[in-house]
């Protein structure tokens, strides 16, 4: 699992992404950011947002929840009773949304809204039961959320007391996530800038869930009276879809090339840069891509040390604010990028030939040429006999056999960008191990040394 939390800083404000690195797929919870970096995060992790959670209708701040959608095709996720005017997937209490294999489960948690709702999330691979929830604006690290924002059924002391008891009958170990932190309007005084916690804490030392009934909860709240917010229903009904959006709320971005102009662009020199995920890119290729994933840390590296600076490039991704990111650190390298591109593989789609770790043994054992492309400190950990040791960022300027090659390295990524690099030099690759590399070979056949 991916967690990472982003902040709100003006409006004390958290947001979440939720990514299963198994299946490439992420989720972004209360988003208020622009949307361009929920998606450039995502891509850094190799994921793609595939749904977007909204505890409730925000009265503080725009849901940037729309952007997303607009640029990667998520659906959003909101509560059925919050009565959304946009296209969306009402959830209820209980309802269940995989992410890979993170499971999302709603928890109706009103009081501060009607239509509140948590969110319990549990990683699966390590555990059905819930590992953290993120509360939104119920319950925060040191108060709840106000219940006098909006005067409407399904708000009030009492509701939120009701909703305080199902998070307190979740277990102490599960962590807490809120929507907001101290310096927010949403909550009451005591809130912390400590941006989470777990129900045992909370449930020890929040001051409003020490009350022993509700109306003893319900005297406390209603002691601490706070300012009103003005753009309380501006907010609200903006989010819910009852009044349009701001002005420039979906930004400016480049128009994608088509199919035909990047063939163009290719045949006047233009090298095809697909910076989408490992897994992506295995799932399709146009013609001519080289596969070098996003990574503010990698993508420039590699580049550099694959494609010459005089070469122009087109660059191709899942979404356009990824290509536009990978763009921006090609262009301050030195490279000229003639067109960027989103548009939909379908039928042009070419594939490199997977295989697996026992498949590279048996080819490993016919005598097949192997070729490693670690690094040569990896290569301590083990190598296969007679196999070619020759590190990514030196396969432009090493001669390789003409012969078939099957690629390997420590995760299938490198053996990937090697592979979609060496066909457009005209070799011929039989097999591209991933995922999985010479860890898992080396674990399966362990009499093999360097």
């Amino acid at each position: 699992m991916i967690f990472r939390a982003l902040y709100l800083e003006p409006v004390a404000a958290a947001s979440y992404l939720i990514g299963c690195i198994a299946k490439g797929e992420a989720a972004i919870i209360d988003p208020g950011l622009p949307a361009e970096q929920y998606v450039t995060l995502a891509a850094e992790k190799g994921l793609r947002i595939t749904a977007v959670f909204e505890t409730h209708m925000h009265a503080d701040y725009f849901s940037t929840g729309r952007a997303i959608q607009a640029l990667t095709g998520a659906p959003i996720y909101a509560p059925r009773i919050a009565d959304v005017r946009f296209a969306h997937e009402p959830i209820d209490d209980g309802t269940e949304v995989h992410i890979g294999n993170i499971v999302i489960r709603a928890l109706h948690t009103p009081g501060h809204t009607p239509e509140h709702m948590a969110y319990l999330v549990s990683d699966t691979p390590r555990a059905a039961n819930p590992w953290f929830v993120c509360t939104g604006d119920s319950l925060f690290v040191g108060d709840v959320g106000r219940v006098d924002l909006v005067s409407l059924a399904g708000t009030g002391t009492d509701v939120q007391y009701a909703s305080m008891q199902k998070l307190l009958d979740l277990p102490d170990y599960v962590e807490v996530f809120p929507g907001h932190f101290g310096g927010s309007a949403c909550g009451g005084r005591a809130m912390s800038g400590k941006a989470s916690s777990t129900i045992g804490f909370e449930r020890r030392y929040n001051w409003a869930l020490q009350a022993p009934d509700e109306p003893t909860f319900s005297a406390w709240l209603s002691q601490d009276v706070r300012e009103v917010v003005d753009s309380i229903l501006m907010h609200r009904n903006t989010n819910r879809g009852e009044l349009p959006l701001p002005a420039g709320y979906y930004g400016a971005h480049t128009t994608a090339a088509s199919i035909a102009q990047i063939r163009a662009a290719q045949a006047a020199g233009a090298v095809l840069i697909d910076v989408r995920s490992t897994a992506a890119f295995h799932t399709g290729f146009l013609a001519g891509a080289i596969n070098i994933p996003y990574s503010v840390d990698l993508m420039l590296t590699r580049l550099n040390g694959l494609v010459a600076r005089n070469r122009p490039l087109v660059i191709y991704a899942d979404t356009l604010v990824t290509a536009e990111a990978a763009m921006h650190l090609a262009t301050q390298a030195g490279y000229v990028v003639n067109a960027l591109s989103n548009v939909a593989v379908a039928g042009e789609g070419q594939s490199l030939p997977v295989i697996t770790i026992d498949t590279l043994h048996s080819n490993a054992q016919a005598g097949a040429v192997i070729l490693d492309v670690r690094e040569p400190f990896e290569h301590a950990k083990g190598t296969i006999p007679n196999a070619h040791l020759v590190p990514l960022l030196a396969l432009a300027t090493t001669d390789l056999p003409s012969a078939p090659l099957v690629l390997v390295c420590e995760s299938g990524q490198r053996a990937t960008v090697a592979a979609s690099f060496l066909i457009q030099s005209g070799k011929t690759i039989a097999g591209v191990v991933y995922p999985g590399g010479m860890s898992d070979y080396l674990a399966a056949y362990p009499l093999v040394h360097a």
